[in-house]
């Protein structure tokens, strides 16, 4: 088991909370990017 402390907060108690938040904002900026690119495309 690794145990590292940063600022005296267990790593492996922050890791998780902060990974769920990150994960969403990914897929958010994968959606945006997706429509804006739609939107430039000329259609034909």
């Amino acid at each position: 088991m690794i145990a590292a402390h940063i600022a005296g907060i267990p790593v492996e108690e922050v890791l998780p909370t902060l990974a769920g938040p990150a994960a969403g904002l990914a897929m958010v900026r994968v959606w945006l990017s997706l429509r804006l690119k739609r939107r430039r495309e000329p259609d034909e």
